[in-house]
């Protein structure tokens, strides 16, 4: 029963290496062909023209209103699947990015997934340690966008909300610029570091879903590790 940390995957290097047509397509998890999710994607962009606004209003929409959640409820596969993440308004980065895929792919703009691993140092220095002692989050999974012949990673994982609270940062998409996990907090101490790239994919990976329904008990202690204390991240 392989964890996420024993999980070894390599996507394209370089997203252009990816093929256009991929990221356009729907699948078992990027299910923009979705009605639920055909109908959010015109209510954000209906009245939008032009490209990077139209990212801009899906961004803020999985950065805020898909509230992160460090420890999601996870049953089955469907918990993956785009159309329901948009449903439970809540998910981790894996759940969050493949929403936030779908609705870019939803208007026509070409879209992946991108894994790091991450250090998150404030874990460090909480009782998350006892968990992730070295604070390494595995396969942080965000989007990339493809506009003007150029693709742009955009990490909408952080919603203001837990920002707000926590003193972070907050990511914004600023045009013809990659949006990543900021390195420090609002105060100045570190926040994130990226330690390795694990590539580009036009599709999420069933690797991941078998590896977290194959340890779902592990999961579920996870779950109520973090839900002791109401904490997330």
């Amino acid at each position: 029963m392989a964890s996420l940390r024993d999980i070894k995957i390599k996507g394209k290097l370089n997203p252009e290496a990816l093929d256009i047509s991929q990221c356009l397509r729907a699948d078992e998890w990027i299910d923009h062909d979705h009605p639920d999710i055909i109908k959010k994607a015109k209510e954000l962009t209906d009245d939008i023209e032009d490209d990077w606004e139209k990212v801009i209003a899906i961004f803020e929409f999985i950065r805020d209103k898909i509230v992160y959640n460090f420890a999601p409820v996870i049953e089955n596969a469907t918990d993956w699947k785009a159309s329901s993440v948009l449903k439970q308004k809540n998910g981790m980065c894996h759940q969050k990015s493949n929403l936030q895929v779908a609705l870019f792919r939803a208007v026509g703009i070409p879209a992946a997934l991108t894994y790091q691993s991450v250090v998150d140092y404030p874990l460090l220095q909480s009782r998350y340690k006892e968990m992730i002692p070295d604070g390494v989050l595995v396969y942080h999974a965000l989007g990339v966008v493809h506009i003007d012949g150029e693709w742009y990673r955009m990490d909408a994982t952080l919603d203001s909300g837990l920002c707000d609270l926590r003193g972070y940062q907050l990511t914004h998409v600023n045009p013809n610029e990659e949006t990543l996990l900021p390195e420090t907090k609002k105060d100045g101490d570190a926040h994130f570091e990226i330690v390795e790239d694990h590539g580009y994919f036009d599709a999420y990976l069933q690797l991941f879903v078998e590896s977290f329904l194959q340890n779902v008990d592990r999961w579920k202690y996870w779950r109520s590790f973090v839900c002791n204390k109401h904490l997330s991240m």
